[in-house]
């Protein structure tokens, strides 16, 4: 008989899985924008296998009273610097900026693996960098990313600005649910806590890539203004 965490491992499976419908079909019948819908796809695509991965009791580590599913934390940093790059392919930041980014989010999956597997003092201390690192993550999506921005037009800067806060707000409950859960305070019971971050994880990946599809006439947009602005620097250069 499948239990309940194994019910909401499925549920993922299946929602991620449904989530990349939309995505491939732009992918296969919109070739102008191949790109960006070929990361749309890698989001909750590979998000649909690691949730298969966990249905089948690959990858778990038992820690204490918990469980560490190394999948969640290999989908997390693929998936994670995926959604980053999808906005930066919206505002075109500095590739400095983009560097930083995905640098800091690794440091934050990172800590939150140390913190899972490593005995306390050790794993509390883990959990405060993963904190930190945190903050200056959403700093630099928060106040850096827009400023160093180059948006071609108003649907684009609706489009980036939109799923910018869908990530930042989302991102900031996965801290508060992991100190709540088995690894952590140990005030949410297992089954619980993956029902909240299956929720999460559905809404920040699919939720971002249906909204992104949604958006897709920013992409005219976008297109149009880098080509003026790709013009304006050759006339610029002669």
């Amino acid at each position: 008989m499948i239990d309940l965490t194994s019910v909401w491992f499925l549920l993922g499976t299946i929602g991620m899985a449904a989530g990349t419908v939309p995505p491939l079909w732009r992918l296969a019948t919109d070739p102008r924008d191949r790109a960006y819908y070929a990361v749309l796809a890698g989001v909750t695509g590979f998000a649909a296998v690691a949730y298969l991965a966990m249905f089948f009791d690959i990858g778990r580590i038992p820690v204490g009273e918990g469980v560490l599913y190394v999948p969640r934390y290999v989908d997390w940093l693929v998936t994670t610097p995926l959604l980053v790059l999808f906005l930066g392919m919206l505002c075109r930041p500095d590739r400095r900026i983009y560097t930083a980014l995905v640098g800091v989010d690794v440091v934050v999956i990172g800590a939150g693996v140390a913190a899972g597997l490593l005995p306390d003092p050790y794993g509390l201390a883990a959990y405060v960098v993963g904190c930190v690192a945190y903050v200056g993550l959403l700093y630099l999506l928060v106040v850096v990313l827009p400023q160093q921005a180059t948006l071609h037009g108003d649907r684009v800067d609706a489009v980036f600005t939109k799923l910018r806060n869908l990530t930042v707000v989302l991102w900031t409950l996965y801290p508060v649910v992991w100190i709540l859960g088995p690894l952590g305070a140990g005030l949410l019971q297992p089954g619980t806590e993956i029902m909240v971050v299956t929720y999460l994880d559905l809404i920040s990946k699919v939720g971002f890539v249906a909204m992104a599809v949604n958006g897709a006439d920013a992409l005219d947009q976008l297109r149009t203004g880098a080509a003026l602005a790709d013009s304006a620097e050759l006339s610029t250069a002669d």
